[in-house]
């Protein structure tokens, strides 16, 4: 069964989101501060982590730094009462997959794992450069998928960064950015105003 590592301070919470990704047909595993999900992520990999922001001590942004040095694969996804633009620019610039509001429906967050572990299966297979984050690297798997085609920023975030940020185009170029310091001899990242992003060679 796919095993969800669930990483939330408040154990009301903890204990109706098991119940509700229990129900859903996931395992569930829990932690409850951002270094105890850490130490549980490092011991055995889940298929997917579901992490808060606001803990205390380690909050969930170091934590998500932190376990993106440890495994780029991974899918994480913040589950978060902290859903402004900003909120959610820096949650996808730390590594995660996806950000979702803790106002969410039970439907809508279920239905975020799901894309979240779709995407993961469907570019686990494609080689990316090692130093980049797994969001960066998802995004290079799709711009190298077509090299020279302009992607626009709908189809990158509908492909790799969840459904509904499409209108964020701040979060795309915070990606990029970080990506063209990674990226091979012989490959850039070109922009073109108002379509989006192509990867070129040579």
């Amino acid at each position: 069964m796919t095993e969800i590592l669930l990483v939330d301070d408040e154990r009301s919470i903890r204990d109706s989101l098991s119940r509700l990704l229990r129900e859903a047909g996931f395992t569930v595993r829990v932690a409850a501060n951002g270094a105890a999900g850490v130490e549980v992520f490092r011991e055995r990999r889940p298929d997917l982590v579901l992490l808060d922001v606001m803990m205390p001590g380690m909050d969930g942004y170091a934590a998500c730094a932190l376990m993106r040095c440890a495994d780029r694969e991974t899918p994480i996804v913040f589950l978060s009462a902290l859903d402004a633009e900003d909120d959610q620019i820096r949650g996808l610039a730390a590594g995660a997959d996806d950000y979702v509001s803790k106002t969410a429906s039970p439907a809508l967050l279920e239905a975020r794992i799901r894309k979240a572990l779709e995407r993961a299966d469907r570019f686990s297979k494609m080689d990316a450069p090692a130093a980049m984050t797994k969001t960066e690297a998802d995004i290079y798997r799709l711009l190298e998928s077509d090299c020279g085609r302009f992607f626009s920023y709908r189809e990158i975030f509908s492909a790799v960064c969840g459904e509904g940020y499409y209108a964020d185009e701040g979060a795309v170029r915070v990606h990029v950015s970080n990506m063209r310091k990674k990226l091979p001899d012989g490959e850039r990242i070109v922009a073109k105003r108002g379509v989006g992003y192509a990867l070129v060679r040579g």
